[in-house]
């Protein structure tokens, strides 16, 4: 019994310090790109009788092989939505800034808007187009757009709107970008149209672009860096580079692409992550659409997205449509947007016990209005489905109590036959009733739900900055005084104190260090997942008392 024992307890230990190593330093490995195929090239069709946008005329006669763009300054365009407020720049008709207005960089005083622009998913300027082996002038460093507006305001009043772009090259070629808005919603309906009035053919390869970059943050600070890497606390990264390609999600990190990688079969969508936020484009069409990602430093890189290469000869046109999500990794909001956006929140394994959570702790919090009182109640939920097998595991910790005589005469007496000794106790164990794996049955059923809960205060937006009471103004951080880690290892120790011992004293003192050294991994650990374990603990205290009681 003293092996099986040892070896029980052993393996759930081992079981839970395998899946945390795993969570921090482990992930699936990316499958391999699709093999390349040659996509049919995008129709052109003939230009109509009128211009394409009214009130901007296309342009006449090709000038001559040496004519250049001009570098000139260009000049902001302000959308403004009860969202975000987004800049763009005339030159490039590149996004210049994109302040949400619900989220903030830090809780009190000082806090400002996120700016997915330049902070959270990007450096500056992360979206436009580019125009690939083409045989005219395009630089969207130089190019200055004439706009439809100075400024886009939308509400109540006004669900959505439209901005129109538009450029015409030397060569002859006219490109307009138009871009509808929503007031109610973090998404961009582009449309990217070429037209050649010229007297040759033209060709390129219209791409639109977002250039992100490697993104992690950390929050508190504590000593259970040392269990999980050294950084600083409770800091949450993912792969910044996502897409979903053949219904299946993608996450790459910049690291581990050399040149290039490209995807040309089944393109959902594809765009750059940080723990909260994504931008992501999405094809209206996946035929013939192919995601290229590339490393533009060791932080940095550009994801780039279109259609093959397009023949335009004269008097013809080319249109290509796409969306854009820029805004929180919010599970409804994705859900709502479609194309399947929803799996950009990947919880990985636990992900089918991940969901569900956040769903009862946001039916919680509608009643409650706080989400540490909806992690108490879920708690208190999980209690109430596991008390039955936990009943099961504390009076067979009472059983095994009762057998500590004989066991100890059976260890005695077969010392040195250990073959005869495991026998023996099967028999006994089989007097008594009793299987001594159901004293570790709550807590291996309880790992995955810790685990899932872990994944949800670490990558779920509707937890950051959620505040409790006191002290405690961050449910996804770690306490920045320490005090639930320590009020969960007390709680924890009093636990283990209560429960019946198997009398071996080894494995006794084993079972008190536990709590010891979970608290230390606990200090990092965002305070909600401490908050579920310390109600845990208490709820468990009561259950033990209720039982010694009836069963004395």
């Amino acid at each position: 019994m003293q092996d099986m024992e040892k070896r029980a307890l052993l393996a759930v230990i081992i079981s839970l310090i395998i899946l945390m190593v795993y969570m921090e330093y482990f992930a699936p490995k990316t499958p391999p790109p699709p093999k390349e195929k040659v996509a049919a090239p995008e129709k052109t069709q003939p230009l109509p009788p009128s211009p394409a946008t009214p009130g901007i005329p296309l342009s006449g006669p090709p000038p001559g092989p040496q004519a250049t763009i001009q570098k000139q300054p260009g000049k902001d365009i302000t959308v403004d939505t009860p969202l975000y407020t987004a800049v763009f720049d005339t030159r490039g008709g590149q996004l210049k800034s994109w302040k949400v207005k619900k989220y903030f960089d830090k809780i009190g005083e000082g806090a400002r808007p996120i700016d997915l622009a330049t902070e959270d998913l990007s450096a500056g300027y992360p979206l436009g187009l580019v125009v690939t082996e083409a045989n005219f002038l395009f630089d969207p460093n130089a190019a200055v757009f004439q706009t439809s507006l100075e400024r886009l305001e939308l509400g109540p009043s006004q669900k959505n709107g439209t901005l129109q772009f538009s450029w015409e090259s030397p060569d002859g070629l006219k490109i307009i970008q138009q871009m509808t808005f929503y007031a109610d919603r973090y998404q961009v309906d582009l449309q990217l149209t070429m037209l050649n009035p010229s007297g040759k053919s033209l060709e390129g390869r219209p791409l639109f672009r977002w250039s992100g970059k490697n993104f992690k943050t950390s929050s508190g600070s504590g000593m259970g860096c040392l269990f999980f890497g050294g950084n600083g606390g409770t800091g949450a990264s993912v792969p910044p580079f996502t897409a979903l390609v053949k219904k299946e999600l993608q996450e790459i990190e910049i690291k581990e692409v050399k040149g290039e990688k490209r995807f040309k079969e089944n393109v959902h969508w594809g765009g750059f992550q940080s723990v909260y936020f994504l931008a992501a484009l999405v094809p209206k069409r996946m035929e013939g659409t192919e995601l290229i990602f590339r490393p533009t430093s060791d932080l940095t890189g550009e994801v780039q997205i279109g259609g093959p290469k397009v023949s335009l000869p004269p008097g013809t046109q080319f249109s290509q449509s796409y969306l854009l999500y820029l805004g929180p990794k919010d599970l409804d909001l994705l859900k709502a947007f479609g194309h399947d956006l929803d799996r950009a929140l990947d919880f990985g394994w636990f992900d089918i016990i991940a969901k569900p959570i956040l769903y009862v702790m946001r039916f919680f919090y509608r009643y409650t209005g706080n989400y540490g009182l909806a992690i108490i109640f879920l708690t208190i939920l999980i209690k109430i489905l596991f008390w039955w097998p936990t009943n099961l595991s504390y009076r067979s910790m009472k059983e095994m109590k009762k057998m500590q005589p004989e066991l100890a005469k059976l260890r005695e007496k077969y010392a040195g036959d250990r073959e005869r000794l495991n026998k023996e106790m099967m028999d006994l164990y089989r007097r008594y009733k009793f299987n001594p794996m159901t004293g570790c049955l709550p807590m291996a059923l309880q790992i995955p739900i810790f685990f899932a809960l872990y994944k949800v205060l670490l990558y779920c937006i509707e937890l950051r900055h959620q505040p409790f009471y006191g002290w405690i103004q961050d449910l996804s951080a770690a306490d920045p005084y320490y005090i639930t880690p320590i009020l969960m290892g007390g709680s924890w120790f009093v636990q283990q104190w209560m429960t019946p011992t198997t009398g071996d004293p080894a494995q006794a003192k084993m079972m008190l260090i536990m709590p010891v050294i979970f608290t230390f991994m606990f200090l990092s650990f965002p305070t909600g997942l401490v908050l579920y374990w310390l109600v845990q603990n208490l709820l468990s205290i009561g259950q033990q008392i209720y039982i010694n009681k009836k069963t004395s």
